[in-house]
């Protein structure tokens, strides 16, 4: 017998509105420009990529 599939929840009005203007103020606020390498993740992949012989 089959599962019954849950319906997927859609904002609407003021709030998609509100979803959609934090949404591209987080965009705007993004600056790749940054040196992404320096980040503590970044650091700690290299470290493991290095220890197994990937870099």
């Amino acid at each position: 017998m089959a599962t019954a599939i849950k319906a997927i929840p859609t904002l609407k009005g003021k709030e998609a509105k509100g979803f959609l203007l934090n949404a591209e103020k987080a965009e705007r606020n993004f600056d790749a420009s940054k040196n992404q390498d320096q980040h503590p993740f970044c650091k700690m992949a290299v470290a493991i990529l290095g220890k197994s012989g990937l870099l």
